[in-house]
């Protein structure tokens, strides 16, 4: 998550939305790396590609994680040629995404696909910034202790944040079912996750 902001996905909330003997994950925008190491020794996972246009990141994270399963993979051309992943997710990384970026991310990773895909895209804003900001400490007073002295901040100011609608993901009906869920991170009110499932 951008500004390192704590919460934890487990994959045991993950595998209720999905039915593979073994999972290939690749991680979109993994920032720090919020993977247990109970999650990434468990028996389904076959290995897991962490992503993130944040070259910097890299270092830190080979520290992080010694596994052999987990693989640091900072080329998008190779991630995109590669392609060998039935599990993508967007973690809390979504709303730093214009609509036509995201398009293509997943225009990229189903194209040609032949086997099963599923993507799960969590904590999905659906109002704006500064609206979310000031409904925050009635949902969630720990998420607003930590964006306080961001939201003032220039370099948070300067990031792009993009809220969206149950109406933007209508553009991928045609390739996948949709399912809309409660939000998997700790903002259950205000933003929503979804499940994307390629159909065959």
């Amino acid at each position: 998550m951008i500004f390192q902001y704590k919460y934890e996905l487990k994959l045991s909330q993950l595998l209720k939305f999905i039915n593979f003997k073994k999972l290939n994950i690749l991680d979109f925008g993994c920032g720090i790396g919020n993977w247990s190491a109970k999650d990434i020794k468990s028996q389904i996972v076959e290995k897991i590609t962490l992503y993130d246009k944040n070259k910097k990141l890299i270092k830190n994270l080979k520290k992080k994680y010694s596994n052999k399963k987990v693989n640091i993979n900072f080329n998008y051309k190779n991630l995109k040629k590669k392609n060998n992943f039935n599990l993508i997710l967007f973690s809390s990384v979504i709303q730093y995404f214009a609509f036509a970026q995201l398009k293509k991310i997943i225009h990229d990773f189903s194209k040609n696909k032949k086997k099963n895909l599923v993507i799960i895209i969590t904590d999905i804003p659906f109002v704006p910034r500064l609206i979310e900001f000031i409904l925050l400490p009635f949902f969630n007073i720990r998420r607003f202790i930590f964006v306080l002295p961001l939201i003032f901040s220039r370099e948070y100011k300067k990031i792009n944040f993009f809220s969206y609608k149950k109406v933007h993901f209508k553009n991928f009906e045609d390739k996948f079912n949709i399912k809309y869920i409660y939000n998997l991170h700790d903002l259950k009110f205000l933003r929503y996750s979804l499940v994307m499932t390629l159909k065959k």
